[in-house]
């Protein structure tokens, strides 16, 4: 007597959703064929947790748990009959079903439309559509999203005849990623961060199997090594310009005050004027070389759109763009940011011109500080010349 209770006890508490789970799990194991390798049993099951998941984020009412569990499950019955269009299947077994177990009509009306905003190009009108939309779609923040998407792959080539290769199908199915959006805001709560990543991971797919690099901005070792390359060419640049500075400090003050000096004496020792003029000139080719050291570049503070738009111009350095307005920067620097290649080559570019730059400052500070060391040398030669002859 007590077993048979018990017995009655469970077919009573037993719900309409159990009952529901039980259905379309025996559905979905028998009729299902072999190919069926993401939409599938395992797949209604997760939608249908993710789907009580959020419900307990967003703090849903019983009600409207049932509706979600019970569109949930049978959202994808219809592949059983039908591989496009299954929606409409899924909704005709699933009242079929629900009418069989004498479930309330306006219940039934419910989940039936949550079962029809599972269709993809369709916007979700409530918070229980909503829900749905984004518990269906999941996957693309699991872990495991490589796996399900080469399933779905599989299930495209069979049932469509849908033929992807490598390239194609990465970026397809990066650009949906990268479209789309959650619908719920604790859908986005606890999708968001696993969604990006596979996303960021499939554009690398996309990327590699298209035999690209990653280039500077999604390579780290790169930006380290331009960084620091940068670096050290203002840091060089700072230093010839000191140096270029001395230079000048030094001839400077030869001219103004060592030769002034040299001069008064010239009329009653004659052969000082020959080491004299050595000297000057030295001085003088010496400054020469250290001003155009020190000299800035020629700057027209413009650059044409397209030279911006092919990637030849620097909108990072201030000579190629303070001659323009605001507008027409920010045009510009738009286009600069919307394509990781041009932002590259304005990098690699940047670092190329300051690199030249820096060379022909370099070069022309060694002809002066040549010049003077020997201008020095030959004055204090012909000194001692002109002295020994001028005593003997």
């Amino acid at each position: 007597m007590e077993i048979m209770t018990q017995t009655m006890y469970n077919e009573e508490v037993k719900t309409i959703v159990d009952q529901a789970e039980h259905f379309v799990a025996k559905m979905l194991t028998e009729q299902l064929s072999e190919h069926f390798h993401f939409h599938n049993l395992p797949h209604t099951l997760a939608v249908r947790d993710a789907a009580l998941r959020l419900c307990d984020h967003l703090d849903v009412n019983d009600a409207d748990r049932e509706t979600l569990a019970l569109a949930a499950l049978f959202h994808d019955t219809g592949y059983a009959r039908v591989y496009q269009g299954h929606e409409e299947a899924s909704i005709r077994i699933a009242r079929e079903f629900l009418q069989a177990h004498e479930y309330p009509q306006e219940k039934t009306e419910k989940v039936l439309a949550c079962i029809a905003a599972t269709v993809p190009d369709r916007q979700p009108v409530n918070l229980v559509e909503s829900i749905i939309k984004d518990a269906d779609l999941s996957n693309l923040a699991r872990e495991d999203y490589m796996t399900g998407l080469a399933n779905l792959r599989y299930e495209w080539q069979h049932f469509l005849g849908h033929q992807y290769n490598d390239p194609e199908w990465y970026e397809l199915n990066h650009q949906f990623l990268k479209n789309y959006q959650f619908f719920t805001l604790a859908a986005r709560e606890l999708f968001g961060e696993q969604h990006r990543a596979n996303q960021k991971h499939l554009k690398e797919l996309a990327r590699q199997s298209k035999g690209e690099t990653d280039g500077i901005s999604g390579n780290k070792g790169a930006q380290m090594m331009f960084k620091t390359a940068l670096r050290n060419h203002i840091d060089l640049s700072n230093l010839a310009d000191n140096k270029a500075n001395i230079m000048l400090s030094v001839n400077a003050l030869i001219i103004t005050i060592a030769m002034p000096l040299a001069a008064s004496y010239v009329k009653t020792n004659n052969y000082l004027l020959v080491p004299m003029i050595s000297l000057l000139a030295t001085c003088l080719t010496s400054m020469v070389f250290a001003t155009l050291a020190t000299r800035p570049i020629k700057m027209t503070g413009l650059s044409a759109p397209e030279l911006i738009k092919s990637g030849k111009a620097n909108l990072f350095f201030f000579g190629n763009f303070y001659g323009m307005s605001f507008d027409e920067y920010k045009k510009g620097m738009g286009q600069v940011l919307s394509r990781p290649e041009i932002l590259d080559e304005a990098i690699m570019r940047d670092l190329f011109f300051l690199g030249r730059s820096l060379g022909k400052k370099y070069s022309r500070l060694r002809i002066c500080y040549n010049i003077f060391m020997a201008g020095i040398s030959f004055t204090v030669v012909v000194f001692g010349i002109c002295y020994a002859i001028f005593i003997a």
